[in-house]
């Protein structure tokens, strides 16, 4: 072996790199030692990769912060881009997915990843395949698994992997691939690495996901009504991503939020909408909604490409509850768009109050994009 490629998830996961990372390229040092004419001539056998999927592009300097600069200046650090220079079309997969990936997947004779496991509304669980199969994906494969005839079949949920055709076709994209080693973490509630699972890739995911279910999957007692949340930092950054909040709280089989009540999003917001395409376009769905009725009607009708899926996500979510954000931020982000919007969370709470009477039922969630928040039983122990 002479070329080893290490997939690393980008600066909206919270994945500890600079901690990972030098095990893990320890590891792959030995598993993949320079061959005498490679190492008279300088040239480096590893290769580092951060898996941006449609966000955008890393710069220097954000590489540099993400790995660290020692790292970043014995190795080569390089991000995912969509340019098609850097893609390979390999196919389709059973369903008729294309697989379009980077290219430096099929120059390395050993791929190693490191994987983020939180609960996700489509893959149940993020970590094990996804950060190759979508972090490394090209548009089209992102825009087929990202279309609602593949979002809205039965078992694409969040916190479910049984029967899930999304997560199904991760493994199916990266099927072939020498992906050797993996590491797979699970951080607490508020972001704090919690543990870490080292070895095969779809070992460590099945552990790490079992670890992960008894710590975020919690069953309550009673409907709220309104939920008022936080997401943490790094994905409070933007309205694309703190928008995932919406469904982790109310695409569960049993919504712990009554149908008419709140759920308000308590983001920093410091980057707007977001720079990637996916946010780009999310942001543009928004602007030109109508309804969530007649956007919801539009996609299922039309279809549409990744960052649309998330306006579509959204305005799901709209039908069952009003929706809305908190920071000093909100307000700018939110003009014209069918969000309410709030400086402090005590205002927020008054509004609650005023709308919903003086004992309105208040839930608050510290990290609900770490949170599986169900009024039905708990499936694991």
């Amino acid at each position: 072996m002479s070329k080893a490629l290490i997939v690393v998830p980008d600066s909206t996961r919270k994945a500890h790199l600079k901690v990972i990372l030098p095990e893990l390229l320890r590891r792959t040092r030995d598993a993949c030692p320079p061959k005498p004419w490679r190492r008279r001539m300088g040239r480096r056998t590893i290769k580092i990769i951060v898996a941006t999927g449609l966000h955008k592009p890393h710069t220097k300097s954000e590489l540099k912060n993400l790995v660290g600069e020692k790292i970043f200046s014995k190795y080569e650090v390089i991000t995912h881009t969509q340019k098609k220079s850097d893609l390979v079309f390999k196919g389709k997969t059973k369903d008729g997915i294309p697989i379009v990936l980077n290219k430096n997947l099929f120059d390395a004779d050993h791929i190693a990843v490191i994987g983020l496991i939180e609960p996700h509304l489509y893959a149940g669980y993020s970590g094990g395949p996804k950060t190759i199969a979508i972090g490394l994906a090209g548009e089209e494969t992102i825009n087929a698994t990202h279309h609602p005839r593949f979002l809205d079949k039965p078992g694409t949920a969040l916190g479910e992997l049984q029967n899930n055709p999304f997560q199904k076709c991760l493994w199916e994209i990266i099927k072939g691939l020498p992906v050797k080693d993996a590491v797979n973490i699970v951080n607490d509630r508020d972001g704090n690495l919690k543990k870490v699972f080292r070895g095969g890739l779809r070992r460590v995911f099945n552990e790490g996901v079992k670890f992960a279910g008894r710590m975020f999957e919690k069953k309550l007692l009673e409907e709220f009504d309104a939920v008022i949340c936080a997401v943490g930092a790094p994905k409070d950054l933007n309205l694309y991503q703190a928008s995932r909040a919406f469904n982790y709280i109310l695409n569960t089989k049993w919504p712990i939020v009554k149908k008419g009540g709140m759920v308000l999003v308590m983001a920093s917001l410091k980057e707007g909408f977001g720079a990637g395409i996916a946010e780009k376009r999310f942001a543009a769905s928004l602007k030109r909604m109508r309804s969530p009725e007649a956007l919801i009607k539009g996609v299922k009708r039309k279809g549409c490409v990744a960052g649309e899926h998330r306006a579509y996500m959204v305005a799901k979510a709209m039908t069952r509850a009003r929706l809305g954000f908190i920071g000093p931020r909100a307000a700018r982000y939110t003009a014209g768009l069918p969000f309410i919007s709030f400086s402090t969370i005590n205002a927020a709470v008054k509004f609650i109050k005023e709308k919903k009477g003086i004992h309105a039922k208040i839930h608050f969630v510290s990290n609900s994009l770490s949170m599986i928040l169900s009024r039905g039983e708990s499936r694991r122990p």
